[in-house]
């Protein structure tokens, strides 16, 4: 059956574009036909950040044609437009990432939550994120009218125990905790070749700009007799190997054959435990590391964070701590089977459902 997969996979961020590709790949890999309904974030910057990051936008629309092959036939770009023409599907997954968060949807919300299309379309989620340990409302659409568009949903997979909380307590509906979608496929191949040779780099990959992170990062690398590098960043940092913009898959080879890793970043988080890679993670904003916390979590890692405060002994410290691979191997491996048994059978169904 046509899966229509409703999630940012238009944005020129790597975990983002990555994950869309993941669920994809995960839907086709389970037999049936996967449809990126081509709905767009607002995309309108100034003119000089249009030219600074035009090659950035170039290489990840690369990477989109050649791997997203399958677009709804419009381009969307509101609410309305996606309720006057649905994309005709046999299914509309929504997910993962934080298609629920309303800082990041805002006026686009309601489509998140699958407003749109006739009854007979089967409705999921899979993976969503809301990526916040709190609900904050939106303007965009109250919480009984979300707990009415759940109401059509055959399945909730939800990403983070957090959203799983919100969804049960706020929107009053129970939800089934899964795996990223990044985190179903054993390794990135397809994308990168065979595992590149270690680079002998410690990547640091930073979402939120902060120099006190740069400065404690740097002076582990040194304390770990390792240059340092800089990826995912226009930034230009003193003592830092820099490469930008990487394409989406010159970024995976970065975590693939790094030797440490240091980031805030949710999926540098994933790679860095897909390719045994020793890592810390620093955020300033523990507001802002919500996603993160499940998953270490879950995978009994939650040493592996630090906070603003923390110093540069603490994260070189972590860094040289061990990490038993073969447990977390088998964690992953037991979550990535769960995961995609509850896609698989939220999918099973592929006769349209009957209306009343």
């Amino acid at each position: 059956m046509t899966v229509g997969i409703l999630t940012y996979h238009w944005e020129d961020n790597y975990g983002a574009t990555l994950q869309a590709y993941a669920t994809y790949r995960a839907i086709r890999e389970l037999g049936h036909t996967p449809m990126l309904i081509d709905l767009r974030l607002p995309y309108s910057p100034p003119l000089m950040s249009r030219i600074i990051f035009a090659l950035k936008r170039r290489r990840f629309n690369v990477f989109r044609k050649k791997y997203f092959t399958t677009l709804s036939p419009t381009c969307y770009h509101s609410v309305d437009e996606l309720r006057a023409n649905p994309p005709q599907c046999d299914c509309y997954l929504t997910g993962s990432d934080q298609t629920w968060n309303p800082y990041i949807a805002k006026n686009l919300l309601p489509a998140y939550f699958l407003t749109f299309g006739p009854d007979s379309v089967r409705r999921i989620t899979y993976a969503t994120s809301i990526g916040l340990d709190k609900w904050p409302g939106s303007d965009a659409i109250s919480d009984s009218d979300i707990s009415k568009a759940l109401n059509r949903f055959d399945t909730l997979l939800l990403r983070e125990d957090t959203a799983i909380d919100i969804c049960r307590d706020i929107f009053g509906h129970p939800a089934t905790q899964v795996a990223d979608p990044v985190l179903l496929h054993t390794d990135y191949s397809d994308l990168i070749g065979i595992s590149p040779e270690s680079s002998g780099e410690v990547i640091a990959y930073k979402l939120i700009d902060d120099a006190e992170f740069y400065d404690m990062a740097a002076d582990t690398a040194r304390r770990l007799g390792l240059p340092i590098r800089s990826i995912g960043s226009i930034r230009r940092i003193k003592g830092y190997r820099s490469t930008y913009p990487e394409s989406v898959q010159d970024w995976v080879r970065r975590f693939a054959s790094a030797e440490y890793v240091l980031t805030d970043s949710f999926h540098g988080t994933v790679f860095s435990l897909l390719y045994h890679k020793p890592f810390v993670i620093y955020t300033g904003d523990p507001k802002r590391v919500t996603r993160i916390e499940s998953l270490l979590r879950q995978v009994n890692l939650s040493d592996r964070i630090i906070y603003a405060g923390a110093t540069s002994d603490d994260m070189f410290r972590i860094a040289r701590t061990p990490i038993d691979w073969n447990n977390i191997d088998k964690t992953i491996a037991a979550m990535r089977k769960d995961s995609m048994l509850n896609l698989q059978k939220a999918l099973g169904d592929i006769h349209p459902r009957q209306t009343d």
